[in-house]
């Protein structure tokens, strides 16, 4: 079973949007070395169930892709921010000014609900709903 919010408090320090899923599951080593950084301080990295569903939806066909992100969710340091009724009223607030993305407007909604970090390869995307200072890029290409 997936380890969810829902099973114990935990401080989430970062938060990876869609493009970030994509980033791990195309094979890059930026998510993982910062998931080792985030669990070596004892906190977790966030995933939202809307941008973890998107990027399920994105990789259809691509074994090894969907075959990474089954591994991320079940990875020590890892926690799935669940869509849950009173979860879904608040991240609403986001979806307006996400342009009506709904997994971005829930990645938004947890780094500001958990003060974490923004994790994402498309930092464009989100400079009018984050300060700069919280949102991490993660770079295109593998280092």
């Amino acid at each position: 079973m997936t380890p969810s919010l829902t099973d114990e408090p935990r401080t989430i320090q970062a938060v990876l949007d869609r493009s970030a899923l994509h980033s791990f599951a195309r094979g890059h080593i930026h998510v993982g070395e910062l998931l080792i950084d985030v669990a070596d301080d004892d906190a977790f990295m966030g995933i939202p169930t809307v941008a973890l569903l998107e990027a399920y939806a994105e990789t259809r066909g691509n074994q090894h892709a969907t075959a990474l992100l089954r591994l991320l969710v079940t990875l020590p340091g890892i926690a799935v921010i669940d869509l849950d009724a009173e979860t879904a009223e608040a991240v609403a607030h986001e979806v307006e000014a996400a342009e009506g993305d709904l997994a971005r407007s829930h990645a938004v909604w947890a780094a500001k609900e958990h003060e974490a970090w923004y994790l994402t390869t498309e930092p464009t995307e989100v400079t009018e709903l984050l300060p700069p200072g919280q949102v991490h890029v993660i770079p295109r290409k593998d280092a």
